[in-house]
């Protein structure tokens, strides 16, 4: 059963925008291979590369209707929904198994591997602490979540790629069917409002990398990966990242 850990920046500006009704959010994905950018960066820190996930629960489907142990047009919607910040209950989600790293933004590998070594100066240069049920929401948000999945240093690593498009309806989609227009009033307002499209790079590693009351990394190769991350120039503390923003949560904490 998948301990996931979905938290996103669209959701909280989302929350702004939560007056105006609308469809719900529909998601598709292709797979995307980010296995090199990603094990650049971990052999750099001295871990194992991930290998290509192909167990069914481990493996992001691309979008289909095919009825298999996992619906992808589903599971892509509720995934959609959660990124935007809309109400969705988790079906299909929770047949994942693993711990997922995504980044909101184009399709570029290289990107979200870099956003997600960002989430380093989140724990301000200390070894991150023990994922508890208290910490799950203080310490590991989105990012920090990200980063330790990406330098998770269980043995046999395997992970799976894809790139999300979310479709958002403009507010026609639900708006009552226009009257006919009276030829001596003018034309009548139009409701129509263009679809928003979010994207995001999504990874789901494997083992899992955050287990209840356990630190994420031993002393030794917290100090790997300190000194990997060094050597690349990325400082310990960003003070423009703050851990002040609560982001939300799409599915559970701790078993």
């Amino acid at each position: 059963m998948i301990r996931l850990v979905i938290v996103s920046l669209a959701a909280v500006l989302a929350f702004c925008e939560h007056g105006t009704a609308s469809a719900a959010t529909t998601g598709k994905a292709e797979t995307l291979d980010c296995l090199t950018e990603m094990n650049e960066a971990r052999a750099a820190a001295g871990l194992a590369g991930f290998e290509k996930a192909a167990k069914e629960g481990q493996v992001l489907p691309e979008y289909s209707t095919e009825e298999r142990q996992i619906v992808a047009s589903d599971l892509w919607n509720e995934i959609c929904q959660n990124l935007v910040g809309e109400e969705s209950k988790p079906k299909e989600t929770l047949k994942l198994v693993g711990t997922p790293a995504h980044y909101l933004g184009e399709k570029n590998c290289e990107a979200a591997v870099e956003y997600w070594n960002e989430g380093f100066s989140l724990f301000k240069n200390e070894i991150p602490p023990a994922y508890t049920a208290s910490s799950s929401r203080d310490v590991y948000n989105d990012k920090a979540v990200s980063f330790v999945a990406l330098y998770s240093p269980k043995e046999s690593p395997v992970a799976s790629c894809a790139f999300v498009t979310c479709t958002t309806p403009g507010a026609n989609a639900t708006a009552p069917p226009a009257q006919p227009e009276d030829p001596d009033s003018g034309p009548s307002r139009s409701l129509q409002e263009e679809s928003k499209i979010t994207t995001a790079v999504m990874c789901l590693i494997n083992p899992e990398a955050l287990d209840p009351n356990e630190a994420p990394f031993t002393e030794d190769e917290w100090k790997k990966i300190v000194r990997a991350l060094g050597s690349s120039g990325i400082s310990p503390v960003t003070p423009s990242l703050t851990l002040g923003v609560i982001l939300a949560t799409f599915a559970y904490g701790l078993v």
